[in-house]
């Protein structure tokens, strides 16, 4: 395909597929956020599920991680701080693997509370943890994309 295309086209090209990439990864969180906005409950059951919070700060997760991913997804839609809505969901992601691979060692099995809360949703696992690292890849190609641009 290089050969085919010229040097300001690739370069054309590349800038479009991260433009899809960086809207792509703001759809997701967007998405993502909406079932646990409507049904904080059913997040703060999803997250007790993961035994790492103590109460109080399971029910302020449960309220404030939704809003901080559906603002960073948006953030990355609209391209406004681009970089700092990145680098929150990188953090997030980085945690949420985390979470997910000490609750696979400790052997439970139940809804990860990653997309959806409600109608079941899917289970913690091996493909959840790759499907993050993949998110967590898309994520650092943009921060590369970023400084990339913030040098030129």
């Amino acid at each position: 395909m290089s050969a085919i295309l010229t040097p300001f086209q690739r370069i054309k090209f590349r800038n479009s597929f991260i433009l899809v990439l960086q809207v792509g990864l703001g759809v997701l969180f967007v998405y993502a956020s909406l079932d646990k906005i409507w049904n904080p409950g059913l997040f703060a059951k999803a997250i007790s599920n993961y035994r790492l919070l103590p109460l109080p700060l399971l029910h302020a997760a449960a309220i404030i991680l939704p809003w901080i991913e559906l603002l960073c997804g948006l953030a990355l839609i609209v391209n406004c701080y681009p970089r700092a809505a990145n680098a929150l969901i990188c953090s997030m992601l980085l945690v949420f693997t985390l979470a997910i691979v000490i609750a696979i060692v400790q052997g439970f099995d139940f809804n990860c509370g990653c997309i959806t809360v409600s109608n079941g949703g899917t289970s913690i696992g091996t493909l959840k943890v790759l499907q993050n690292i993949g998110l967590i890849g898309i994520s650092g190609l943009l921060e590369y994309r970023f400084r990339l641009a913030s040098d030129s």
